[in-house]
Parts: structure tokens; C-alpha cells; sequence
């Protein structure tokens, strides 16, 4: 048999964030371990970007930023026509879907937003929104899977699904993870408001791969004490190890829930707020809202809030019953066997 292509298109890095990142590299590495497959991907982004992509050995194509439709569909020229483009960024407009499709045999786009029109053959939002209304005005030929049971959980996170969590009496280690772009203001904030906790509470914070030495230093110098990391590894076992995670509204609050972990939500991009609020909706994370926007108080508050080990309890209980993790063996199935 024929070996096929995949290419996916993505955009990451300070700006656009690394999560649609993580997962579509992930997601790639599961292709390659049930077929065989030629993939390349293409990408907006700072160096960092293309150089995690490459570390998993992937062969990577380099765009400019802000490319426009006429350029990109010109590299996409110089390739072989693939069987399948699965996209995700947050520009994916009716006019870049229709250039994609030009490209490929099945264009796929990932979407936890569902803001665009759509003309691409499947459409997958592994999240919960408010509602669907975009579908009654996309081509009628596209298909939807929407909800948990389509979150691209990465595979270190599975086993987490079926352990016995155990909860303390008391709110020891917090775990703050935003994401990998520059939210700088969030951090700080974190930070600031944790100070108060400062006797009681081991903080462990997650930058993100993209340079930041000097949020680093400035967290320091409000908690000296603090573990900082830049981009690291195991993520999955710092979520299990915490009392609490303070984390933002994309997927970070997804991995919380996988792993029964309780979790405080604040959105650092706009587009997480609807995001945040139904998820809290169906979890009982409380969302404390934008980052720019939320206060010192509202953050000690709620933490206040969760030092009930009860409390803590029932978030994670219920988390866990929202996302049981196999969304990659779904849309596998959907968009490579059918």
C-alpha cells in the first residue's frame, strides 16, 4: 500500500500559545505509530516552535508570519498533494480552508472555538461552548464532532484516568500553569497573591518554553522559595503531586480534570472566557476570570475557598467525569479510517 501524507498546519510560540502545539505533535507521533505515514509540518512561529517539532522528529517547514494565502498555498505547491491537512490556528478563515483544500484529498480542521465559517470536511472542537451556531451557515458538506470525548489528551496524561486519587487535609503544593505565552500579568499576579500563603503553601510555577528569564526573576523576588521551570517534561506527575493547580482556560483545565486534580481557571486569551465558563459550569472549577481584569483578593479568595479538603474533593471527583482522556483513538478513527 501506497504510503500516505499527512501535513498539519499550525501557528505557536508568545503570541498564539503552545498547546495546539503539544497536541498536534502528539497527535502526529500517534499516526506514526498505527500507519505509515509521510508528515511534515508547516508552521508560523519563533524558533522554539520548530525546534520542539523537530526534537520528536518530525520534518518541519518553516512559514513566515503573516504569510498570506497566495505565498502559503505557493509552498504548499512545491509538495506532493496530501491525503490529508489537519489544521489548527486561531486565523483559520472560509478563504484558508478553501486554499487548504486545494492541497489535499481531506482537510481537517481543530478548532476549540468554533468562531469561523467552515468549508473543510471535518471539523473537531474537543471542548464544551455555549452553543454550535456556526454550523447552520458552513457548507453543508462538513461534519462536526464536538465535546470532551474529541480532547486530544496527550498520551502521558491516559494513565492518570484509572489511579486512585488520594486528596490532603490540607492545600500544600499548588501547581500554576498557564500555558507558554506571555502572561506575564498573570503570573504576577499568582505570585502576589500566594505571598500570603507563604508559610503554608509550596508553590511550583510553569513558564512555558518560550524565554522567561526575567518573569522568572521577578517571581522570585515575590517568592523566593518558588520552584520556577521553564518548559519541562512530566507535567502529568506535577498535576498529580498538587493539592491545587491555578491554570488557564484552554487546555490546561482539561489536564487538571484528567488527572482529579482541583483547580482554580483564569483566562489569559480572550477567546478562553467562554471556554472557562462552561467548563466551570460542568466541572465546578471556579473561573475567576480575565487576567487583566481579575484582583489579588479574588485569587486569595477562592484559594481560601478550596482549603475545605471536601471542597477540593468534589471538584476532582466530578472533573474526572467530564474528560475520560481516549479522544485520540476517536478522531483517528474519524479523520485516518474513514
Amino acid at each position: 500500500m501506497a504510503e500516505k501524507n499527512i501535513y498539519f498546519r499550525s501557528r505557536g510560540g508568545s503570541s498564539q500559545g503552545w498547546g495546539n502545539i503539544f497536541r498536534l505533535v502528539s497527535f502526529a507521533a500517534y499516526c506514526r505509530q498505527k500507519e505509515q505515514y509521510s508528515i511534515i509540518f508547516l508552521v508560523e512561529g519563533p524558533k522554539e516552535v520548530s525546534d520542539y517539532i523537530k526534537r520528536h522528529g518530525f520534518r518541519v517547514v518553516e512559514l513566515p508570519e503573516d504569510i498570506s494565502l497566495a505565498e502559503e498555498s505557493k509552498v504548499f505547491s512545491c509538495y506532493p498533494k496530501s491525503d490529508i491537512i489537519i489544521v489548527e490556528m486561531l486565523d483559520c478563515n472560509y478563504l484558508r480552508q478553501r486554499m487548504l483544500k486545494e492541497h489535499c484529498s481531506k482537510l481537517v480542521v481543530f478548532d476549540d472555538l468554533l468562531d469561523h465559517i467552515y468549508c473543510a470536511d471535518f471539523v473537531v472542537c474537543g471542548q464544551a461552548l455555549p452553543d454550535y451556531g456556526n454550523k447552520e451557515v458552513s457548507d453543508p458538506s462538513t461534519q462536526f464532532f464536538l465535546g470532551f470525548d474529541y480532547f486530544l489528551c496527550r498520551p502521558e496524561f491516559i494513565p492518570f484516568t484509572s489511579k486512585t486519587r488520594n486528596y490532603s487535609e490540607s492545600i500544600k503544593n499548588v501547581l500554576i500553569s498557564l500555558g507558554g505565552g506571555r502572561y506575564d500579568v498573570a503570573y504576577l499576579k499568582v505570585a502576589h497573591a500566594l505571598k500570603e500563603f507563604k508559610e503554608t503553601i509550596n508553590p511550583t510555577f510553569i513558564l512555558g518554553y518560550a524565554p522567561h528569564d526575567r518573569i522568572r526573576e521577578e517571581i522570585k523576588k515575590i517568592l523566593p522559595s518558588a520552584i520556577v521551570y521553564g518548559g519541562i517534561g512530566k507535567i502529568e506527575e506535577i498535576f498529580w503531586q498538587s493539592d491545587l493547580a491555578i491554570v488557564s482556560g484552554g487546555y490546561n483545565k482539561i489536564e487538571a480534570a484528567i488527572t482529579a486534580t482541583p483547580a482554580l481557571i483564569i483566562a489569559v486569551q480572550w477567546h478562553q472566557i467562554p471556554l472557562a465558563c462552561e467548563f466551570s459550569k460542568k466541572t465546578r472549577m471556579p473561573y475567576i476570570g480575565y487576567m487583566s481584569y481579575i484582583t489579588l483578593d479574588e485569587i486569595k479568595n477562592q484559594i481560601k475557598n478550596l482549603m475545605p479538603l471536601k471542597m477540593r474533593q468534589e471538584i476532582g471527583n466530578i472533573s474526572r467525569n467530564v474528560v475520560d482522556g481516549h479522544g485520540f483513538e476517536r478522531v483517528y478513527s474519524i479523520i485516518c479510517s474513514s
